[in-house]
């Protein structure tokens, strides 16, 4: 049986394309994972006002409002967005975004859900070096390549897995 290769063309689209897979849950995931680890906005305690559904079926949102209260008790409290998956009364340790507008919880569950997009991405990056060699080269990785492929796959599965329980809970 002969092997076929892959014409340059056809590799590069394929690079082009996996790459794009596993930026874009990077690039959207990073703003939240950066405010609910502190290293951007303001820290504080948010409390959720209200939550109310607009919509039904597939196109219902919820939309959450709730009072930000800053650790630095000289700014004012302000009335903020909050994640729909908020509950009514509930409080918790929050990091106000630079604009203002919205706080997102800097908790450990608010942590572990800001984790999901960016693991994805980097799940998908993971087995890239493997995809690539068999792809250019026509050959298949050495067996220390292929475990250590999986255990960070492993490894990123269980977070983004956390993130997706945390966030339910």
């Amino acid at each position: 049986m002969s092997q076929r290769r892959t014409s340059p063309a056809g590799a590069l689209v394929t690079i082009v394309a996996w790459l794009a897979v596993a930026l874009l849950p990077l690039l959207f995931g990073l703003s939240d994972a950066r405010l609910a680890f502190g290293l951007t906005g303001e820290p504080g305690t948010a409390t959720v006002e209200s939550c109310v559904e607009h919509g039904s079926g597939e196109d219902a949102e919820t939309e959450c409002r709730g009072r930000f209260v800053p650790d630095d008790r000289g700014t004012p409290a302000r009335t903020v967005g909050l994640p729909p998956e908020s509950d009514e009364g509930e409080s918790f340790r929050a990091q106000l975004q630079p604009d203002g507008e919205r706080a997102r919880p800097a908790d450990v569950k608010g942590r572990l859900s800001a984790l999901i997009l960016p693991t994805l991405g980097l799940l998908f990056l993971v087995p890239m070096p493997l995809g690539l060699t068999y792809l250019l080269a026509g050959r298949v990785p050495g067996r220390l390549v292929r475990y250590l492929t999986a255990g960070a796959a492993s490894v990123l599965g269980a977070v983004c897995l956390a993130g997706l329980v945390a966030s339910n809970l």
